[in-house]
C-alpha cells in the first residue's frame, strides 16, 4: 500500500473533481478497465498513442478498480521488447489545468521479456493518502499471468477515492446477461433483440424523428450533465445537435443479423452490441469524402428492461 498526504487534492475531491485517464503507449495490444468497464483499448498494437480520456461517468465515491490487460500479438509469443504502456489516473478541479496523479501502471516490454529482470519489473504507482485517517488509499498492484490465453498479463489495483460524485445508476442495476453462459442460438437471439432496439433508433434518425428518440437517452444525458458539471439540458442539446446536423451527412450502416454481436462488460452491469472490433452499432460513412462517425450506446438492465445509460 502506497500513501502520501496532500490537502489540496482533498479539497478538489469535494469540490468539482475531474478524473482523467492519461494514456501513453507504444507497440503492443492492451485494454484499460475502470470499475470493470473497458474505457480504452488498442487492438492494433502499432504506433505510439498519447491521449487522455475523461472518466467521471465511470467513477464512484469510495472503492474503484483499475485494470490493465496486455496482449501479445499472438498466443504464446512474447510481448514486443520495445513496447511500453504508461497509464495514469489523474484528478484536477473543473476549470483549472493542474492535475494530480492518483495511481497507474507503467509497463515496459523489455523488463517483461527478460526473465533475469523480472524482479525489477517496471511497474510504479503514485498515490495520495489525504488525511490522518487514510481517506484516499491506492492498493499495491496485483499481477496475473495467462488470464485469457498464453502470454497475456493482467494488472489490477483498488483505489479508495472519496469524492462528491453521484452514484451512477448502472452501479446498482441488475446484472446483465453473461455472454459466456449462452448457447449460440441464445447469443444471436439476444444480439438481435438489442440490435433491433438500436436499429429502431437508426431508422428514426434517418427519418429525422429526433424528438421521438431523444427521451430514450434521458438518463444518459442527465448523468453526463452531472458528471461534468454542465448546466441541466446541456448534453441533450449537444446530442440533438449531433443527430440533426451529422446524420444527414452520413450513409448509415444497416444493423442486421450477425452484423452486430452482444458483449457485456466485465462488471456485469453494462452491455451492448458491437460491430467487429467493438465498433458502434449505430455508425455511418460520410456521403462526401472519406471518414465515418460512430454513436456508441451502452445499456443497463432494470426490471428486465434494457435502458440506455451511456
Amino acid at each position: 500500500m502506497i500513501t502520501s498526504n496532500d490537502n489540496t487534492v482533498d479539497s478538489i475531491l469535494y469540490d468539482k473533481p475531474v478524473f482523467t485517464l492519461s494514456v501513453h503507449t507504444f507497440g503492443t495490444r492492451y485494454d484499460v478497465l475502470l470499475n470493470g468497464v473497458m474505457v480504452y483499448d488498442d487492438d492494433s498494437g502499432g504506433g505510439q498513442i498519447t491521449t487522455s480520456v475523461p472518466v467521471n461517468h465511470w467513477m464512484k465515491a469510495g472503492q474503484n478498480s483499475l485494470e490493465l490487460i496486455v496482449y501479445p500479438d499472438d498466443e504464446g509469443i512474447p510481448v514486443s521488447k520495445n513496447s511500453f504502456i504508461n497509464i495514469e489516473l489523474l484528478v484536477g478541479n473543473d476549470g483549472t489545468d493542474k492535475q494530480f496523479n492518483i495511481g497507474g501502471f507503467e509497463f515496459t516490454g523489455k523488463s517483461y521479456i527478460d526473465e533475469t529482470k523480472m524482479k525489477g519489473y517496471q511497474l510504479s504507482v503514485n498515490s495520495f493518502q489525504l488525511d490522518e485517517s487514510g481517506t484516499l488509499i491506492v492498493s499495491d498492484v496485483v499481477r496475473e499471468d495467462d488470464t485469457y490465453f498464453d502470454g497475456v498479463v493482467e494488472f489490477s489495483k483498488h483505489l479508495n477515492i472519496p469524492s462528491n460524485l453521484p452514484l451512477w445508476a448502472f452501479f446498482t442495476s441488475e446484472d446483465v446477461i453473461d455472454a459466456n453462459s449462452l448457447s449460440d442460438d441464445e447469443f444471436w437471439g439476444l444480439s438481435d433483440k438489442i440490435g433491433s432496439k438500436l436499429d429502431y433508433i437508426r431508422e428514426n434518425l434517418v427519418a429525422g424523428n429526433v424528438d421521438l428518440i431523444l427521451p430514450l437517452f434521458k438518463e444518459r444525458n442527465i448523468e453526463l450533465d452531472q458528471a461534468f458539471y454542465y448546466s441541466k439540458g446541456t448534453m441533450e442539446a449537444k446530442l440533438r445537435d449531433s443527430f440533426e446536423v451529422d446524420i444527414s451527412q452520413l450513409d448509415m450502416l444497416n444493423i442486421q443479423h450477425k452484423h452486430v454481436a452482444y458483449e457485456n462488460e466485465i462488471n456485469m452491469k453494462l452491455a451492448s452490441v458491437y460491430r467487429k472490433g467493438r465498433g458502434a452499432a449505430i455508425s455511418g460513412n460520410f456521403k462526401e469524402g472519406p471518414g465515418s462517425l460512430k454513436f456508441p450506446i451502452m445499456f443497463r438492465k432494470q426490471d428486465d428492461k434494457w435502458l440506455i445509460t451511456r
